[in-house]
């Protein structure tokens, strides 16, 4: 079969080549039909194919090495930083390194270490279901132990400690209470002897009677000085040297009589109102220090009760040892002893779980290593990984840049023979066009060199001094109509001469021609008829029937129409002639 190098979808026309070389298993998709028709007609479809391949494939080339470019060096950037993270991490351990002096340990030699540290806190060695862990699980194990540890051997002290802080706080509670009680007791003695003092041998009842007692008497010698007083005035009222006493009815000198008269009034209101007045003193003196004494009685009383209640909380044994009259002052005492050591045995304690929590910390210190070193590994393996990645991106992009010199080699060769070959397609397109047109401006066709191998066409005039080329859409409906059949009849022999051309298929060639032009068309389709086979599709059925018997030899054609469409079977086709 022919090879069908220019057919594609769509109206137009196309053109069926003997078979030259084997099919192309992709063809150029930057060439236009009349671009594939030169390149076929003029045997270089395969070097133009190659040269629109290796450009897809340089397009692709390139866009892949950028986007490897920015992904291997994004992934470089990232494994070198953790790669730096890690080794600073790493350093800042190997500064001051928790196994101590020499080379870091292995994994398996921190793993003992791990083993030996669990025995020592649980006093065994690690179960079973420790066998074969990692360090990290080892760890774990080692840092549960060392809580449980603490947390057993303090909680034990601190219940001791607070057992006795407690038996402690209640001996003081009772020595607290005895000593109240002492404090209280000389208290009331001493108020009973105050009390003593007041009634001074005698009670209340005749202390109140000698009060009673002095008061009468009082009151008796107010009277004897009122009496006293009124003599003294009634004798003043007299002119006599001699006058009688009131009292006894004697005759006395006046002067003596009034001197006598009140010294009597005087001692006599003094000396009672004192006894009175002391006696009242006293009185209420011991009414007061009764009130106090009945006041500190009670509280003895409480204290009292106080000291039963607090002598009922304490522990039977110190019960029993204060009982043997033992001093309750030395029982506190042991207890603030045993305290003591409690304490000390708690600080022994806390420093063993510092050392052994320091040297879990180290322990964990060298897991970390591990891990730094084990990661450090890995991301080296992975960076030599991706070393072996750039340097077959490197053979890429080598493998690139030859078929970037490929492709300007080939470019190279096949614009050297394009630029051989144009100026005689440009003559024999020339000669068709004008024969096809007979355009009075146009007729001259030209593929312009300046683009190669892009095959762009151009019309000028042989007329035109200045050679001046023009795109083709400056022609008429006509002209530009007649373009798409050039091809044919540029590449076609007239002559008996065998032509490369197989078959001709046309696709309503008469588009925009008027019947002159249809007339012309037509006896150069008979010309190329002799040489190659045609295929006419037109809508024009009832010209092309009156026109073709013109033309065309009656045995030398076919007309064939379609009388019905049908979705499955497609078209149903008649002949109209044969």
């Amino acid at each position: 079969m022919p090879q069908l190098d220019s057919v594609d979808a769509g109206e137009g026309t196309h053109i069926i080549f003997a078979p030259q070389s084997a099919p192309l298993r992709r063809q150029p998709e930057d060439l236009d039909p009349f671009e594939r028709t030169v390149f076929n007609y003029l045997g270089l479809t395969h070097p133009r194919a190659l040269l629109s391949n290796l450009n897809d494939f340089l397009e692709d080339q390139t866009d892949l090495e950028h986007e490897l470019d920015e992904e291997l060096t994004d992934v470089r950037k990232n494994i070198d930083g953790q790669i730096a993270e890690e080794q600073t991490r790493r350093s800042s351990i190997l500064n001051a390194p928790p196994w101590g002096t020499g080379p870091a340990p292995s994994i398996a030699a921190s793993e003992q270490k791990a083993r030996r540290f669990i025995e020592e806190i649980t006093g065994k060695p690690p179960g079973d279901d420790l066998q074969g862990s990692s360090l990290e699980a080892l760890l774990e194990s080692a840092e549960s132990s060392l809580s449980e540890r603490r947390t057993q051997d303090r909680g034990s002290l601190e219940k001791r400690s607070e057992e006795l802080a407690k038996s402690r706080g209640l001996l003081e509670e009772l020595r607290s209470v005895s000593a109240q009680i002492q404090t209280q007791e000389s208290i009331i003695q001493g108020t009973k002897g105050k009390l003593a003092d007041v009634y001074d041998d005698q009670t209340a009842d005749e202390l109140q009677q000698k009060l009673t007692d002095a008061k009468f008497e009082a009151t008796t010698e107010s009277i004897k000085g009122r009496i006293v007083r009124d003599a003294i005035d009634l004798i003043g009222r007299g002119d006599s040297e001699e006058v009688p006493c009131p009292i006894c009815d004697s005759h006395h000198d006046r002067q003596v009589l009034e001197s006598t008269l009140q010294g009597t009034a005087t001692q006599s209101d003094d000396s009672a109102g004192s006894i009175v007045a002391e006696l009242e003193s006293r009185l209420q003196e011991s009414e007061e220090l009764e009130l106090r004494l009945g006041t500190e009685e009670s509280r003895l009383k409480s204290l009292r009760d106080n000291e039963v209640n607090a002598a009922a909380l304490v522990d039977s044994e110190d019960k029993a040892r204060l009982a043997e009259a033992e001093d309750i002052d030395q029982l506190i005492e042991n207890y603030v002893q045993k305290e003591s050591i409690i304490d000390a045995q708690m600080e022994d304690q806390d420093a063993w779980s510092a050392s052994k929590r320091a040297e879990l910390n180290r322990l964990k210190e060298e897991s970390r290593f591990h891990r730094i070193q084990r990661r450090l590994n890995s991301l080296q393996i992975n960076r030599r990984e991706l070393d072996r990645v750039i340097e077959s991106y490197d053979s890429l992009v080598a493998f690139g840049q030859s078929a970037r010199t490929i492709e300007e080699v080939v470019n190279s060769q096949l614009n050297e023979q394009l630029g051989q070959e144009i100026p005689r397609v440009s003559e024999v397109l020339s000669r068709a066009f004008s024969a096809l047109t007979q355009h009075p401006w146009y007729d001259r066709l030209i593929i312009t060199n300046s683009v190669l191998p892009k095959l762009q066409l151009r019309v000028a005039s042989s007329q035109d001094p200045t050679g001046r080329e023009d795109p083709t859409g400056v022609l008429n409906g006509q002209a530009e109509s007649a373009l798409v059949v050039v091809p044919h009849f540029a590449f076609s022999q007239t002559d008996d001469t065998p032509t490369e051309v197989y078959l001709v298929m046309l696709d309503d060639p008469t588009r925009a021609l008027d019947t002159e032009h249809i007339n012309i068309l037509l006896e150069r389709l008979r010309e190329l008829g002799r040489n190659v086979q045609l295929i006419v599709a037109s809508q024009e059925t009832e010209r092309f029937q009156e026109m073709i018997p013109k033309v065309f030899d009656e045995d030398s054609y076919v007309i064939i129409e379609p009388t019905g469409w049908s979705p499955h079977r497609g078209p149903t086709l008649k002949i109209m002639y044969e």
